[in-house]
């Protein structure tokens, strides 16, 4: 029997593994997916964040292909603009989740960590009260002594044991973008800075990463349908003309603020 079965290969399941490892337990992960995977994410870390994974030697990716952050810049309707840099000449870093999530999975599997992709959790097996493995796609029982739910904010083990549950409010989608051509001002004498665009109904993100593209996420409220009216989920059938008419219908260029951010069309 393993010692600890961790499901999820997202940065707390590939984090812990690493941990577990490297004191020489048995440590196998499962996902869902293959990696390098894509998914959605503002794709930044914080300087709290980067300095912890100093610490356990596992910033090595983000340290050699991360593009430095000085702060966030948070705007609201009417013009309103708030800068805050992180203090004492910190910088986070941004890094595409692929890339980032990829790099701390082979942290993991060097440290000894076994790893099985293409994995799926159908439930949790509980013996007297203790959740001792689970079962997965293929049928098989993997048992251990110590299962860790790293699955995210879908997760199966949590959701199935009860111990989780979606809120009826708010609901919300979230729609990523990579565009080019974006260009930040005064990069030249200070690095750039993550942008949070908070509207009545939803907010815009936004942060370079590497190799010239920006990331631009969008998150919007969910309405029901009321009176015969479809619900906004119709907007999302073609997510990519909504985020540009969302950009469009009110543009997140900072340009005229204390950020000193702006971008082009």
């Amino acid at each position: 029997m393993i010692d600890v079965l961790i499901v999820g290969a997202g940065p707390a399941g590939t984090v812990a593994a690493t941990v577990l490892a490297r004191q020489g337990a048995r440590v196998r992960i499962v996902d869902r997916a293959r990696f390098p995977r894509d998914k959605l994410c503002g794709d930044t870390v914080n300087p709290g964040t980067l300095a912890l994974l100093r610490r356990l030697h596992m910033a090595d990716r983000l340290e050699t292909r991360g593009l430095p952050v000085a702060g966030m810049i948070v705007t609201g309707a009417d013009g309103v603009a708030v800068e805050s840099p992180y203090p004492n000449g910190l910088q986070g870093r941004a890094l595409v989740r692929r890339e980032l999530d990829w790099s701390l999975l082979q942290h993991a599997t060097a440290a000894g960590a076994e790893f099985e992709p293409c994995t799926s959790v159908r439930r949790a097996v509980v013996d007297d009260d203790v959740v001792s493995g689970v079962v997965v796609n293929d049928g098989r029982t993997i048992r251990a002594r110590v299962v860790i739910a790293a699955d995210g904010r879908h997760s199966t083990l949590t959701f199935g044991l009860g111990l989780a549950r979606h809120p009826e409010h708010p609901r919300r989608w979230a729609i990523g973008a990579y565009f080019e051509g974006v260009y930040f001002e005064n990069a030249g004498q200070r690095s750039p800075c993550g942008e949070m665009h908070v509207r009545r109904g939803g907010y815009i993100g936004v942060a370079p990463v590497p190799d010239g593209l920006t990331n631009v996420c969008l998150v919007k409220s969910w309405e029901a349908p009321d009176h015969g009216v479809a619900s906004s989920d119709a907007a999302f059938r073609d997510p990519e003309a909504l985020v540009r008419r969302e950009l469009a219908r009110d543009p997140p260029d900072a340009s005229d603020s204390r950020c000193g951010c702006g971008r082009s069309p």
